[in-house]
Parts: structure tokens; C-alpha cells; sequence
């Protein structure tokens, strides 16, 4: 059942899609957070409109919340990293409009709040990744451990650093919790942990507010900040080919033409963020927000003068 509501969502997502075809718009910012765009750091302001590739990081004491045409809010609380993969009914350079907005969470704490003709959304995570075309919920990702609490609808859930799909195993409903620690399998509870509720942040338990209008006429700027760093980027270089891959692309782009992919790719990227290690071994974990280095630009022209 739940998994036929969402592969029905997916099929009508782009008639939904390309009726409200604006970008999302960030209508709430509290705390310095950031805003990573292609080989730029920006400091992220209300009114700024949202972007394919986009990644959003919050402070120890942030808060964050992007809101959709279609009625969708996601809010982004302390600690969080959030990309912005890929958004329903936007298009890339030749390619069909996305089914599906696709979102990555490395860690921190979201709330996501789906209308009831919003698109479908999947969530990806180091421990687990869930698509929903319905509902509420809430979200915590840190260190080796990630959990998720249904305050209403359904959604359907794998395990492991993957995309949902409609056929994914786990299926969890309304008032559910569901745990995973990185080295052990998930548990499904009737009700959510008292140490998940004790650290949810205190407006997690208020309805998200509505705030597009007072910003479908302003269309803001982010004030640049800087260049990239390699540190800031490595995280999200440890993720699955999808998350990758992009990333590389545009981190090379921004190089320049001196520097060689080959010189680029220094130093080593892992194949995975490594959320599922062997027994006794320790996972891995995410830098420290807002630590600075080298410019990737830097680290390459560097990287391909001690090649020479």
C-alpha cells in the first residue's frame, strides 16, 4: 500500500511540477549559515532561491527553513549539512525533468513537512535513506547514529548510504521511530526514544510556519564569502557515485584549465563515507562546520606542482 502511494506520487510529479516550476526560496535564517554554490562559500539570507547542487550548512545553534511552491517546508536545525541533489520538475542541460526532489543529509537535525499535493522527496543519509510523497517527520543525523520520527503519513525506508525507492523493505507509519546505529541493524518503536525527544530542538514540536509569501517578490543575492575549501567539500566526496560525482565535476571546473583531473584527485577520495564499517571498526566522521583551509583550487595548483 504505502509503496504504491509513493510510485503513484513519482508518476504525477512532473504534471505537479510544471505548474509551480519556481525554485524554493529560504524564507527563515537564524545564525551565520552557510550557503556551498558551485566553487563558492556564500552566507545564506532569507529570500535566496534554492539550486540544484546547492548545500546549506547550519551552526551549533542555527536554524534554517526552505519552502516550496507546492506547499512543502523543510527546516534545517543545529549542526546540519544538507545538499540539494536534485529537484522535481527542474532540468539539467538536456536531461528530462527529476520525478523526484532528492536531498542528502550528512548530519544535524531536519524537519520536513509535505503537503498534500507536494512532490515526493527522498532523504538520503549515512545509516539510511527514506522516500515520502506524504506527511511529517523528523530527523536526526550525528556522528554514528540517525533517527527518524513520523509525526504523520508513511514512508518507505532502506538501509545502508542508498536512495529509497518505492520497493524499499522497511515501512514506517505514523507515530513510528526508527533508529540505526552504524554498525548494527535498524530498530523500529512504536513511539520515539525519550533521548531523541529531550534533544529535539523545542520548535520541532510547533507546526513549521508558512512564510513564502512574504518573499515570492524578493529574490536575494547571498553575499560570497569565499572560495571553497578542500575540507569543506571532503565530506560530501565520501558519499555514493550520484553525490559525488557532481561535485568533483564542478570543484574541477573551478580549478581551471592548468591543473589535471589526475592532480586534482589528491588527495584520495574514498568510494564510500563509510557509514557501515566491520565490526570494531570506527566510523567515519564528518570535519568540525566552518573549519577553513586551502582554496580547491589551491590544493590542486598545489597538488600538481609536487607532481611535477
Amino acid at each position: 500500500m504505502l509503496a504504491g502511494a509513493f510510485a503513484a506520487a513519482c508518476l504525477v510529479v512532473p504534471m505537479l511540477a510544471m505548474g509551480a516550476e519556481a525554485p524554493p526560496v529560504v524564507t527563515l535564517v537564524e545564525g551565520p549559515a552557510a550557503l556551498l554554490r558551485a566553487t563558492g562559500r556564500f552566507a545564506l539570507a532569507e529570500g535566496v532561491r534554492m539550486h540544484v547542487g546547492d548545500i546549506v550548512e547550519v551552526p551549533d545553534k542555527g536554524l534554517v527553513q526552505i519552502a516550496f511552491a507546492d506547499g512543502a517546508r523543510v527546516s534545517l536545525g543545529p549542526r546540519s549539512r544538507f545538499h540539494v541533489a536534485a529537484l522535481a520538475g527542474a532540468t539539467g542541460r538536456g536531461a528530462k525533468a527529476a520525478a523526484v526532489s532528492d536531498f542528502y543529509l550528512l548530519q544535524g537535525w531536519t524537519k520536513l513537512a509535505l503537503a498534500p499535493k507536494a512532490a515526493p522527496l527522498r532523504v538520503t543519509t549515512p545509516l539510511f535513506g527514506f522516500g515520502s510523497a506524504d506527511g511529517v517527520l523528523v530527523l536526526h543525523v550525528e556522528s554514528a547514529e540517525a533517527s527518524l520520527f513520523v509525526e504523520s503519513g508513511a514512508l518507505r525506508l532502506a538501509e545502508g548510504f542508498v536512495r529509497a525507492t518505492p520497493a524499499s523493505p522497511v515501512a514506517v507509519g505514523a507515530g513510528q521511530f526508527y533508529m540505526r546505529r552504524a554498525d548494527q541493524r535498524g530498530v523500529l518503536q512504536p513511539r520515539p526514544a525519550p533521548a531523541f525527544v529531550a534533544a529535539m530542538p523545542p520548535y520541532y514540536r510547533d507546526n513549521l510556519p508558512e512564510r513564502l509569501a512574504a518573499f515570492k517578490d524578493r529574490d536575494v543575492s547571498p553575499r560570497r564569502l569565499g572560495d571553497l575549501t578542500y575540507e569543506e567539500v571532503e565530506p560530501w566526496l565520501k558519499g555514493p557515485p550520484e553525490l559525488r560525482r557532481p561535485l568533483m565535476q564542478r570543484m574541477r571546473a573551478g580549478a581551471g584549465p592548468r591543473v589535471s583531473q589526475g592532480a586534482y584527485r589528491q588527495p584520495a577520495v574514498p568510494s564510500r563515507m563509510g557509514p557501515d564499517p566491520l565490526p570494531g571498526e570506527a566510523p567515519a566522521q564528518a570535519p568540525a562546520l566552518g573549519g577553513r583551509g586551502k582554496s580547491t583550487a589551491e590544493c590542486s595548483r598545489g597538488d600538481a606542482r609536487k607532481a611535477e
